[in-house]
């Protein structure tokens, strides 16, 4: 059964002073595209995260946030002691050359830049990796399921519409045989008016209504529709993607509708034509959240 291409998913995990937390939205779109919001420090990972994820999605706009909570170390901020020398050498070479007042204190210490750092322990990429990937599958699993559900609901209405399209077409098939016989019964009429008791020409009769059956004939047309509509509820019970697919059997139906709409003047008939593209506009409109 197919799936949505809409979902969300969201999974946390701690790892040492971290807490990740991962959030996957996915949206409709003709392919797979990836919108990836990272901390900085993650951005060598973003092809190996997109190489994860092509295993569970495999069409529509994927976008995964991933944010890093980290606790900062007591002995995280120091001082830059070097600089600090440096900042200090200057200033008294500033006050002997210049006479300078008032004496150095800390507040102007206090107002020097980069003089207090952040010193960070370097992070092995690979053990961030490791303990990240289990956690972005989790959120992918997630929102999988929601997209497995969805698919579901929007089979059954598929599958419902189709219906009516079946319905609609075998109606067509009889009112196509009626039609014929419904243009014979109005052609001698009209003959009648005309010529009064002047005998009828049966052959020519005959031939007149042969040319009509064969241009008004959809009989072709109601068949392809069946067959497509059959296509369509196959596809339905496959696992994979068949979004494309569908798209494209909508369209050779649409397009059977509209070869048997111009050929049938039939009021009955043309009304069916029309809510059996009524249909296939609902079917296209679903198909477009079909991964």
């Amino acid at each position: 059964m197919p799936r949505s291409m809409t979902g969300f998913g969201r999974a946390e995990a701690e790892y040492r002073d971290t807490k990740f937390t991962v959030e996957i939205n996915t949206l409709n779109s003709r392919y797979l595209e990836y919108q990836i919001r990272i901390p900085k420090a993650l951005a060598p990972l973003e092809n190996d995260i997109k190489n994860l994820l092509n295993s569970t999605f495999k069409r529509g706009k994927i976008i995964i946030t991933i944010t890093q909570d980290q606790d900062q170390p007591e002995n995280s901020i120091i001082l830059d002691e070097k600089k600090a020398d440096a900042y200090f050498k200057i200033f008294n070479l500033l006050k002997e050359k210049y006479s300078l007042k008032p004496d150095l204190s800390l507040q102007d210490f206090a107002a020097l830049p980069d003089l207090v750092k952040i010193e960070k322990e370097e992070e092995d990429l690979m053990e961030i990796w490791n303990n990240l990937r289990p956690v972005i599958l989790k959120a992918a699993e997630a929102v999988d399921r929601m997209r497995i559900v969805e698919g579901e609901n929007l089979t059954r209405d598929m599958v419902d519409r189709l219906k009516n399209i079946e319905k609609y077409t075998d109606e067509i098939g009889k009112l196509s045989g009626e039609n014929v016989n419904e243009y014979r019964e109005k052609l001698k009429g009209k003959i009648a008016e005309i010529i009064g008791d002047t005998p009828v020409d049966e052959n020519r009769l005959a031939m007149e209504i042969a040319l009509f059956a064969e241009k008004s004939d959809i009989t072709e047309e109601c068949i392809r529709l069946r067959s497509h509509a059959e296509q369509f509820e196959s596809s339905l019970e496959e696992s994979g993607p068949v979004g494309k697919r569908l798209n494209f059997i909508l369209q050779e139906l649409n397009r059977e509708a509209n070869t048997a709409g111009s050929k049938s003047a039939s009021y009955p008939i043309s009304r069916r034509i029309i809510s059996i593209k009524e249909e296939v506009e609902r079917l296209r409109e679903q198909v477009q959240n079909i991964e």
